[in-house]
């Protein structure tokens, strides 16, 4: 039960590293997941993460605190629980951010993490469907591809959005983010394309690599402040060079406090033996939250939700088999949109997620469901949010949900924002050729009309867009938690490498980052960089 590296958590971070690091022959990698494999089709059929994201089987359960800026609402706030961590439950969307993103995690303390060094990371870890470009690889693991199910609605709302004045963009992963077009996917030929899909299952039999799922983790060991292994279910297991936990931006900074870093109050009050005393460990907790807007449509084949009921899954169902499109292979938003929420900014700060199907949302996804007539949706969002929320252990017992206090819209410019969203996507719809396939707007109903009017929905509405991040904050400043390689301050042979040690929020979604994250870091480590061979 010994070996080189621990990684603790089988998510996004965790699948790059097991990959990476055990490339070198004489490195004895463990890989520990607490949940299951990611072999199932509701992982697989890219719709299938409607399910997944609800069920414990597939993803943990997480819950807010009573959200103050959101009238006390309580926020489901699902992570991956299988290889592949929520890559395998995600809605399969790639967005990089911008290159303003990375050069201010440096600027901010991160040193090295500004654009032109992460380009590279970002760029070898995928392999385009598109082809070669100074964007893109088509040799690295992740496969990116163009959306297969694309309704004539959404080439609709892409022309009305260039007759509004926003720019149609091809690739939001090239030059400029801003303006309207598809996204694009992590998925192959059809299928989801999780981490677990591009950085596991290749090399799983690599002799020097062991992977254990259903195997969580009771606590990080100490030899006073080296980390020398974890506890599993009772049972040691040492690391002879470093433990790095991988568990996530709500899991990775209860595993620190339980472990006994972290702040003074919490070791007190949970009467855990301090290690080291990080003040900042789940402080600093940044995610998307915005309300989703929806439409009735006009014409059933409009919308996908007809799709939807219990014939047309089965329908379609035959259709994916067969085709590996269809309904069955549609992500979490076919249209993007990246735009200003005021023409005094520099750049994009919204994000917008427009899907050819509506229904009733609820922050209890046993009450989710679609609507019986055609619908469209489109959920607005601020990208670099100014509030904070905090992640706190509420139990020596690391399985013991720790508490979340997500701070939505604490900061009213956060709100504003937000608003300013609404009311664009408002008037997309108002413009043609998307206008005329508008019935109503079912919600807000239409008496929502002024900014406090609009304010007050998105405080009822808004939900999370499952992009956590900042809670083990990267920097160089003495409050940091970790270090720019990642290394735990104030221990040894530690490292965090997850979305957790982002200082500040990406553009975007969050995945396609925090592979390059653990790119980055494993070739640190290894001395071996994945774009050499490109």
């Amino acid at each position: 039960m010994k070996y080189d590296y621990i990684i603790v958590g089988g998510g996004s971070a965790g699948c790059v590293l097991a990959n990476r690091l055990s490339t070198l022959p004489s490195n004895r990698v463990l890989l520990l997941e607490a949940g299951r494999s990611h072999r199932h089709p509701l992982i697989n059929i890219p719709l299938g993460y409607g399910s997944t994201t609800a069920s414990p089987t597939f993803a943990y359960q997480f819950k807010s605190e009573p959200d103050i800026g959101t009238n006390l609402r309580q926020h489901h706030l699902p992570r991956g629980k299988c290889l592949g961590g929520s890559s395998s439950i995600n809605g399969m969307i790639y967005i990089r951010g911008q290159a303003r993103d990375f050069d201010l995690w440096a600027q901010a303390g991160a040193t090295g993490w500004d654009w032109s060094s992460v380009k590279p990371y970002f760029v070898a870890s995928v392999d385009q469907s598109r082809g070669q470009s100074q964007w893109h690889s088509t040799k690295g693991p992740l496969r990116v591809e163009d959306i297969k199910f694309k309704l004539p609605v959404c080439d609709a709302l892409i022309e009305a959005g260039i007759s509004a004045g926003l720019a149609y963009n091809e690739d939001f992963n090239s030059a400029d983010q801003e303006g309207i077009g598809y996204y694009q996917t992590t998925m192959r030929n059809g299928r989801r394309w999780s981490a677990a899909n591009a950085y596991l299952d290749p090399i799983k039999n690599r002799h020097n690599l062991t992977i254990k799922t259903l195997t969580p983790i009771d606590h990080i060991k100490f030899d006073n402040n080296r980390a020398i292994g974890v506890v599993a279910n009772g049972e040691e297991i040492i690391a002879e060079k470093e433990v790095i936990v991988c568990a996530g931006a709500y899991s990775s900074p209860q595993l620190l406090q339980v472990s006994g870093v972290g702040p003074k109050s919490i070791l007190s009050h949970l009467d855990i033996k301090p290690i080291a005393y990080r003040e900042q460990v789940g402080e600093n907790l940044q995610d998307h939250a915005g309300p989703p807007m929806a439409w009735r449509l006009k014409h059933h084949w409009d919308s996908a939700n007809k799709e939807l009921n219990p014939l047309g899954l089965i329908r379609n169902a035959i259709t994916y088999v067969l085709t590996r499109s269809g309904v069955l292979s549609m992500p979490a938003a076919a249209v993007g949109i990246f735009a200003r929420s005021n023409e005094h900014i520099s750049r994009p700060d919204l994000q917008f997620h427009c899907l050819p199907v509506s229904g009733r949302d609820s922050d209890e996804p046993s009450q989710q469901q679609v609507d019986a007539f055609p619908g469209f949706t489109i959920m607005p969002y601020l990208m670099q949010p100014r509030s904070r929320g905090k992640v706190i252990a509420k139990s020596p017992d690391v399985q013991i949900d720790p508490s979340i206090e997500v701070n939505y819209f604490a900061d009213e410019q956060d709100l504003e924002a937000v608003v300013s969203g609404m009311r664009l996507a408002q008037r997309l719809v108002e413009t043609e050729p998307f206008a005329a396939r508008v019935s109503e707007r079912i919600r807000p109903l239409a008496d929502v009309a002024t900014d406090a009017d609009y304010a007050a929905y998105a405080r009822d509405h808004a939900h999370t867009g499952y992009h956590p991040v900042g809670t083990c904050r990267m920097g160089s400043d003495a409050e940091a938690v970790v270090d720019p390689e990642c290394r735990v301050y104030g221990t040894q042979s530690l490292r965090v490498v997850d979305a957790s040690v982002m200082p500040s929020l990406v553009s975007g979604n969050t995945h396609a980052a925090t592979v390059m994250i653990a790119e980055k870091i494993a070739a640190g480590i290894t001395h071996q960089e994945p774009f050499d061979n490109l």
